[in-house]
């Protein structure tokens, strides 16, 4: 059964207005100071966080400073950590074993604990995710059957995969079907299989008839007929976001980019359980990153649910708790300080919101059309105290916000607290 966020934490209203109006803030200009030789960090995909002692941590990608850069609370670089180049959302948490970095690796489709000098003391890698999350295989065969499972084996002309109830099936290559997609210039979309092609059209086993489509009823693409074939088998896997650590060492991840399902292991890296997903009661939908909410006792799983543009409540143990808040403008990434937290929303706005659920401000605001939700916003577009793309967010530990951007050549922003 479902719980309930008490009526403190209901929905939000947006129309009601900020709460708390004197909460303010003043944008700090030019603050952090890119490694010696770039005009910008570099490739911004990432999270921002700040340790114990202030130093600020941003993830950037693809170029020799890439992994983590670290710089002083002044906002001076200090170095970079050499960590994987897809790391994601991450977050630092500081425990009475030490002070780590839980990161969600995108592109190798992992999650690290790291220390603070880079070096990682634990990997979760895909194999200890569901298989049929982390490793799915569907393909459909030339009489119409189709096989779903996991853990697809090349076995040079066959293939074997492991079904839902955990038997393995070999299948021969040349039983898996060719699949065919039509668009036809009335913008339907017909896919079938088993396509036999002449000089007119092709003919597509469509529901175990065959459909014959004229090139002519095709729409063109490029002064050709809009059609594609290939095979019939597609394999899936993770698209891991964000990772954070709960106060019993149980560590949390978020396929954010693939099924929005939120994974639990234990401190070891033991699986545990997974919860949300697209499916009810939660209906996730690029649910891109989730943190441990500590102003609630006990500890809540914060879900920036991206695609629905709300944010949510979880228990520890995977249970809804309810909406917070709608309407955001696809929040991306939050932060904790004190009763507050802020939010980084892709679609051109940072918003800090109260322990209540209410707005309390709202910074950098851009309805520039073409300026959100994008990473390519060049630095001669960027304007003072105006976003393009939140994608990272922190609070450090005397309440300023600093927000990482969704871009190319790389900004983050910063907002004091008065």
């Amino acid at each position: 059964m479902t719980l309930r966020i008490p009526s403190i934490l209901g929905l939000l209203v947006l129309s009601a207005g900020l709460a708390h109006a004197e909460l303010t803030y003043d944008f700090a200009p030019q603050f952090l100071k890119p490694p010696a030789g770039l005009e910008t960090i570099g490739n911004g995909h990432g999270e921002i966080q700040v340790d114990s002692t202030g130093k600020i941590y941003v993830s950037v990608e693809g170029q020799d400073k890439g992994g983590l850069q670290v710089y002083s609370p002044s906002g001076e670089y200090i170095r970079h950590l050499p960590l994987p180049a897809t790391l994601h959302g991450f977050s630092i948490r500081k425990s009475s074993d030490g002070e780590f970095i839980y990161a969600a690796v995108l592109g190798q489709q992992k999650v690290i604990k790291a220390n603070l000098d880079g070096q990682v003391v634990l990997e979760i890698p895909r194999d200890s995710f569901p298989a049929e999350i982390a490793n799915p295989v569907s393909l459909t065969l030339k009489d119409g059957k189709v096989l779903r499972g996991s853990k697809p084996t090349d076995l040079g002309d066959s293939l074997s995969i492991t079904l839902p109830n955990g038997d393995a099936q070999k299948v021969s290559k040349a039983d898996i079907a060719t699949k065919g997609m039509a668009v036809l210039a009335t913008g339907e979309k017909v896919e079938g299989i088993n396509p036999e092609k002449d000089d007119a059209g092709v003919t597509l086993t469509v529901a175990g008839k065959p459909r014959k489509i004229a090139f002519s009823e095709m729409a063109q693409k490029d002064g050709k007929p809009a059609y594609t074939q290939g095979s019939s088998e597609t394999r899936g896997g993770l698209k891991l976001t964000s990772a954070d650590v709960a106060p019993n060492g149980d560590i949390y991840v978020v396929d954010g980019y693939g099924t929005s399902w939120i994974f639990v292991f234990d401190a070891t890296g033991k699986f545990k359980k997974q919860f949300g997903g697209p499916g009810e009661p939660f209906k996730l939908a690029n649910c891109h990153k989730i943190h441990i909410d500590n102003r609630f006792q006990p500890a809540r799983v914060f879900l920036c649910d991206r695609g629905n543009k709300r944010i949510m409540h979880a228990s520890l143990d995977g249970e809804l708790l309810g909406v917070i808040a709608t309407g955001l403008r696809n929040p991306s990434s939050a932060s904790f300080n004190g009763d507050l937290v802020c939010i980084a929303e892709i679609a051109g706005r940072v918003s800090v919101w109260d322990k209540e659920g209410k707005m309390v401000a709202a910074l950098g605001t851009n309805d520039t059309p073409g300026q959100t939700n994008t990473p390519r916003v060049p630095p001669a577009d960027w304007r003072e105290n105006v976003v393009t793309s939140p994608h990272g967010i922190t609070f450090d530990a005397a309440g300023n916000i600093l927000e990482t951007e969704w871009n190319q050549f790389g900004r983050v922003l910063r907002w004091n607290r008065k």
